[in-house]
């Protein structure tokens, strides 16, 4: 246990001697921060541009799908009227005018060429 302590004083010494320490000036502070500054180039604002998009867009979605939901239990609540149902019974293969298109088609086609 003694020589276990010894070798731990003897790292710390080496270490306090290949650090030394600091002795904090006027421009300690200022220093720092021009050293922070300097290292948030591009790439930092990039990705902090890009995590404020994918918020507001996460947000975004959110909102819309609250307002889908909002709006399907809206119309769910109100019953079809009269003409819905006219739109919903009203397919191009039931109109009466389908039906002169394709037998005019069809009478060119049983025309002789000339």
């Amino acid at each position: 246990m003694i020589d276990d302590d010894s070798r731990l004083n003897a790292m710390l010494a080496d270490y306090r001697a290949a650090c030394p320490e600091i002795e904090p000036t006027v421009n300690f502070m200022p220093v720092l921060w021009q050293r922070i500054e300097g290292r948030r180039g591009f790439w930092f604002v990039f990705q902090r541009e890009g995590r404020a998009v994918m918020t507001a867009s996460a947000a975004l979605c959110v909102v819309l799908l609250v307002l889908n939901f909002f709006y399907a239990s809206q119309t769910r609540l109100n019953p079809p009227t009269y003409a819905d149902a006219l739109m919903a019974d009203h397919t191009a293969e039931m109109t009466y005018y389908t039906e002169a298109i394709r037998g005019t088609s069809s009478t060119q086609d049983d025309v002789p060429a000339r």
